[in-house]
Formats: C-alpha cells, sequence, structure tokens
C-alpha cells in the first residue's frame, strides 16, 4: 500500500476503515467522511477523538459505549462527540449511513469568538453534550449537503485556499446547526419562549452561571445554590440533557477557558494558573493534560502554529 493511501485512510481509523465510503482531509485541520453498512470496532483502551466529531446520522443505528455507557442513536439524529469523549466501541447495524466531520478545537473557538455569535444554548450543546437529538428530515439532508460539500472540498489537494475554504465549509454547517436549534424555539430569543421546559429553563441559566462564575467556582453545589434547586436535581438534569456529569461539564469549560488564555501571548502561565484560581504553576498544568493530554506549553505552540496556518 502506498505512503498516499496509509494518509488518507488514517482519519477514519476511529470509524473502521473498511466502513468509509468517502473521506477528505487537511492533516491537522479538518476531516470529513461518509460512513455506510454494518460494522463494529472494539478497541483495547479507550479512545478519545482528536478532533471534536459531528456525526449526522441518515439512516441505521449506531450504538457507542462512551464513558463507559452504551448509548444508541438512530436515523434522523446527530451524534456530538467533544475531545473529552472515552470511546470504548462502536457498532453500525447492515442499513447504517451517516456523514461525519471533525477538526481541530482551535478552528472550533476560533469560530465561536471571533465570527458572528452564535445562540448561547448552541455553544453549550456543542462544547459539552453528545448529543442525539432527533432532527427534521429536512434539517438533516442539509446537513447532510453541508458535510458531502466539505468532502469534496477536502478532497480537492489543489486549492490554493484550501484551509481558507474548508474553514468556510465547516463555518456553514455550525450556522445551519446553530438555525434549527433557533428555530426549535420559536421566534425570538430562546429565553423569551414561554413553552420552554423548567429543565431546559435551567440549562439555559446554568450555561450562564458557568460562563461568569468558571474561572473561581468548581463546585456543583455553588450552581445549585445560585439556581435555587438541590445538587441531586441539578445534576439530573444536566446529565439528562448532555449525558454527561455536571463535573465533567465544568472540567470541559474550564479545559476551555484555560485554552482561550492560553491564546493570548501577553498572559504568562503563572498568570494564567493564578487567574483560573489555581493553587501553582504545577497544578494548572496537571489539569492541563490530564483532561488534553499534552501540556499548557505544548498546547500553547500547537494553537499558534495552527492559527498563523488559518490566517496565511
Amino acid at each position: 500500500m502506498s505512503e498516499k493511501r496509509n494518509k488518507i485512510g488514517k482519519p477514519a481509523v476511529l470509524f473502521g476503515e473498511k466502513n468509509v465510503s468517502r473521506v477528505g482531509y487537511i492533516e491537522d485541520y479538518i476531516f470529513a467522511c461518509e460512513i455506510k453498512g454494518e460494522g463494529h470496532v472494539t478497541y483495547s483502551k479507550p479512545r478519545r477523538p482528536k478532533y471534536h466529531l459531528v456525526i449526522i446520522i441518515l439512516d441505521g443505528t449506531m450504538d457507542l459505549v462512551i464513558n463507559g455507557e452504551r448509548l444508541s442513536f438512530r436515523k434522523d439524529t446527530y451524534v456530538n462527540l467533544p475531545t473529552w469523549a472515552d470511546i470504548y466501541e462502536i457498532r453500525y447495524d447492515a442499513d447504517f449511513h451517516a456523514m461525519a466531520t471533525a477538526t481541530d478545537k482551535g478552528v472550533v473557538q476560533d469560530i465561536f469568538q471571533n465570527r458572528n455569535p452564535f445562540p448561547p444554548d448552541f455553544k453549550f450543546t456543542i462544547d459539552h453534550g453528545i448529543g442525539g437529538a432527533i432532527m427534521d428530515r429536512r434539517d438533516i439532508e442539509t446537513l447532510h449537503k453541508d458535510i458531502s460539500n466539505m468532502i469534496t472540498s477536502l478532497s480537492n489537494k489543489d486549492h490554493h485556499f484550501a484551509e481558507e475554504i474548508n474553514y468556510a465549509y465547516f463555518y456553514i454547517l455550525l450556522t445551519d446547526m446553530a438555525d434549527m436549534m433557533w428555530r426549535t424555539y420559536g421566534k425570538g430569543a430562546p429565553s423569551h419562549n414561554p413553552d420552554m421546559k423548567r429543565s431546559d429553563s435551567i440549562m439555559k441559566e446554568l450555561s450562564s452561571l458557568l460562563t461568569q462564575n468558571i474561572r473561581q467556582e468548581t463546585s456543583v453545589g455553588f450552581y445549585a445554590e445560585k439556581l435555587c434547586i438541590s445538587k441531586q436535581y441539578l445534576s439530573l438534569i444536566v446529565k439528562e440533557k448532555t449525558r454527561v456529569t455536571l463535573g465533567t461539564v465544568i472540567a470541559s469549560m474550564r479545559v476551555e477557558e484555560a485554552s482561550r488564555l492560553l491564546r493570548d501571548p501577553g498572559l504568562t502561565l503563572q498568570q494564567i494558573a493564578e487567574m483560573m484560581s489555581f493553587s501553582d504553576q504545577s497544578s494548572f498544568g496537571k489539569f492541563f493534560r490530564k483532561h488534553t493530554g499534552i501540556s499548557p506549553l505544548k498546547y500553547r505552540q500547537k494553537l499558534r502554529k495552527t492559527l498563523l496556518t488559518l490566517r496565511q
């Protein structure tokens, strides 16, 4: 097998190469593929996605064991797999058909922080939820087309602005997903919808509280007290909505905030550790490495390289 063939297959390993019918990617940047047919992939030890994954299921069923829990996703749903998700097993049925895309976390952060604003609920869902929401068939077809266009574009290795155009395609995908979420709440801001469930309202308030306090507050009790509900009830709602624990969400958001601060070359690692309320730089480094797999210094170097490439 040629070196080129090996490189093309590399991003598809997570899904099982025999199930990937179309694939395109720019290494360490953006990846997209189409997945078809029956398959079963198991790992000797948990695998974490190298990139943030979004999977749109067009047909059939996909079963995953994530963070030790077995989850099932069916036709007309999406699966969101952040980089902190531990994947033990993936199984597809014979009718399975899906489109998947992934990108370096630095690209996602750049879109959310420097481009047109998205609904706050959407960013929270993308960053911290596993997904599984049933979607309108027309919306599914729109996302199918978005990712199909991305595969075609990523396969064009001769385009002089390949990174820029595929950044734009990924931005379009997120914009379409954000629009779909916005429409589920009717016209206007979601918080103004009188039909919103109590649990949805709590999630919106929690998202706001986390954004305001994530540098200093890490306990479930703090957020439960602010929302005037019990820790048990808050934990139950978060688990129901995101399929992960509130502790996982808090850790993920702290990593996200630390990553954002690491983008600022004017801040030292010690200053960032203090801003994130760690006792010292060493504690910050251990926390960051535990949740990302690399040190803050290496992350800063890698992110700078990615964003410099993006803006050249």
